[in-house]
């Protein structure tokens, strides 16, 4: 009598990928109270759902406030922890131990092959610090860097303070400017710190420049001191650009003091959809990003893949965006004098304002292309996952 044979084959990797998700992107019940983007992260989960093509058993773990209790759910071929979330005050003044807790218990039960941190603003970092196998963070934050260069409120700096805990556990490291892997530097020195650019959602490939009859400038972002935006008011309050109107979109704690001393071309615009900051860049004539340090703000990636010229410092990952006098200006950190020269170059004509965002503007669109930033993780994952390390 012949034997019979079963043919075995081998268990898949396990990976398990930490990182603030956008369910609302992903699950329909989530879809009207979670807005948030995040195009590297949904185009790495949808590649990944591809995994025949790549052969691996992936976990995403993300922790939400939109849920009570953990949950598990299981879509295009891998399976989704939701892990519900605490005050995030609570958490940091507590080195994020009940989260700490609960992931690495998670960790424990689906004994990952890799784990893939993304950011350090969380709790994902803090928590996978002492996991023994191999592990990748990608870098987001400069939260240390940040402290060193603006006064920071209590919660922030306690984050940069566990920034710095977390960050030198991590032999392998990715950032999306070389910036930001001169800062990992600083506090990691002995990790393997490489660059992996973070892509721009695509719709911003799609959008047709329109600029505005008179010239305009656009300011995104946050409203405190780290964005530099009390020299651009200043800038803008002067009789020499009295005639080119800023529109600020954001919110943050100078909102207030910098409106009231605000001059009539100065406009305050709050927090906008995506649709309106859209419209916005497509109108302006430059975009002004005068930031005292940034890791590599995704308002610049977004306005220089449309084509719109950007005047920022020289303090940031988003210098290697920017080619000075070519695609905009680069200007040094608290200069409103060179603000306000750098926009009067830029706004003497409609023309110069569409010409200068043209140039080099499809090197960034390859750069940003979200595609690229999952092929580096891919990458990535075979190089560590067959590696000795």
């Amino acid at each position: 009598m012949g034997h019979v044979t079963t043919e075995s084959f081998p268990e898949k990797p396990v990976i398990a990928i930490l990182a603030s998700i956008p369910l609302g992107r992903l699950l329909d019940e989530f879809s009207e109270k979670d807005h948030r983007i995040l195009p590297w992260i949904f185009a790495l989960f949808h590649a990944l759902a591809r995994q025949q093509n790549y052969g691996y058993d992936i976990h995403w773990i993300t922790l939400s406030k939109l849920v009570s209790k953990p949950e598990c759910r299981h879509i295009n071929g891998q399976t989704l922890h939701i892990i519900p979330q605490g005050s995030i005050a609570l958490d940091l003044l507590t080195m994020h131990l009940r989260p700490s807790l609960q992931i690495r218990k998670l960790l424990d039960s689906i004994r990952p092959s890799l784990v893939h941190v993304w950011g350090v603003e969380e709790s994902y970092a803090m928590a996978c610090k002492n996991f023994k196998g191999k592990k990748l963070l990608s870098y987001q934050g400069a939260l240390t860097a940040y402290c060193e260069r603006a006064p920071q409120v209590f919660l922030f700096r306690m984050q940069a303070f566990l920034e710095r805990l977390a960050v030198k556990h991590y032999g392998q490291i990715t950032c999306e400017s070389p910036w930001a892997v001169d800062r990992v530097r600083e506090i990691a020195p002995d990790s393997d710190v490489s660059l992996m650019e973070y892509g721009v959602e695509e719709s911003f490939f799609h959008l047709d420049r329109t600029p505005s009859d008179t010239p305009s400038c656009f300011f995104g972002g946050t409203i405190y001191e780290l964005k530099g935006i009390s020299y651009l008011v200043e800038a803008f309050r002067h009789p020499d650009l009295a005639h080119v109107q800023l529109y600020i979109a954001g919110k943050g704690s100078l909102t207030a003091a910098l409106k009231a001393e605000s001059t009539p071309n100065i406009h305050w615009l709050g927090a906008v959809s995506r649709e309106t900051l859209q419209q916005h860049l497509s109108s302006a004539w430059c975009l002004v990003h005068p930031t005292l340090g940034d890791n590599s703000p995704n308002i610049v990636k977004e306005a220089r893949v449309m084509g719109l010229p950007v005047i920022t410092t020289e303090e940031g990952g988003q210098t290697q965006y920017v080619k000075d006098g070519e695609s905009g200006y680069i200007i040094p950190i608290r200069d409103s004098a060179a603000i306000r020269e750098a926009v009067l170059k830029l706004t003497h004509d409609r023309e110069t304002a569409l010409n200068m965002g043209c140039q080099g503007r499809q090197e960034c669109r390859a750069l940003l292309n979200v595609n690229r930033t999952v092929e580096g993780c891919l990458t990535r994952y075979r190089t560590m996952l067959n590696s000795d390390f």
